[in-house]
């Protein structure tokens, strides 16, 4: 074999490889999960500003998005900013009541203990969505930043269609000291 030859051969083999990584990135991302890279306050005191997070796409296709989990949503036409995606915490599903009174959220005559907020309460953003039954195939989603201002969530904009859900929160991996599995 001449030279050229051999390093044709290593050539094909290597673009060979780039085309079996791509495709194989292709069916993770597309199927499996992504790595998200969190934007602003509205998840803190779990989640904080650029902490990077590896949301699932198994549990909306196979399973059931529950009450606790944080999924990440695509609703452009609600945001501001030119952002398309926001990250909050699923607090009712479909068919659930939920009541914000008090500062406190109920979701079918129970409160909701939330060890995970900040701040001391949960005011009223629009009253339309205070005191809601959840619309079939539907989630309403709390920031779990609670001080008045610091998350545009279900409050203002209501209760959101699950196929707007992109994936949920599965593993923080940045920053290195709060590696995790995001609860």
């Amino acid at each position: 074999m001449r030279n050229n030859d051999i390093k044709e051969k290593e050539f094909r083999g290597l673009i060979f490889q780039i085309i079996i990584a791509a495709i194989v990135t292709f069916i993770i991302i597309q199927f499996l999960g992504r790595i998200v890279i969190v934007e602003g306050i509205s998840m803190e005191p779990t989640l904080s500003d650029n902490d990077v997070i590896i949301i699932e796409k198994l549990t909306q296709r196979f399973g059931t998005i529950k009450q606790g989990d944080i999924v990440v949503l695509k609703i452009p036409e609600i945001l501001s900013n030119n952002k398309s995606y926001v990250i909050k915490r699923v607090v009712a599903t479909q068919g659930q009541h939920l009541v914000i009174e008090n500062g406190e959220v109920w979701v079918d005559g129970n409160i909701l203990e939330e060890n995970y907020i900040n701040g001391n309460e949960t005011v009223i953003a629009n009253p339309l969505y205070d005191d809601i039954i959840v619309p079939e195939d539907c989630v309403y989603v709390l920031g779990d930043n609670r001080l008045p201002g610091r998350s545009r969530d279900s409050r203002a904009f209501g209760p959101i269609n699950i196929n707007r859900i992109i994936g949920k929160s599965w593993l923080r991996i940045f920053p290195i000291n709060k590696i995790e599995i995001i609860r």
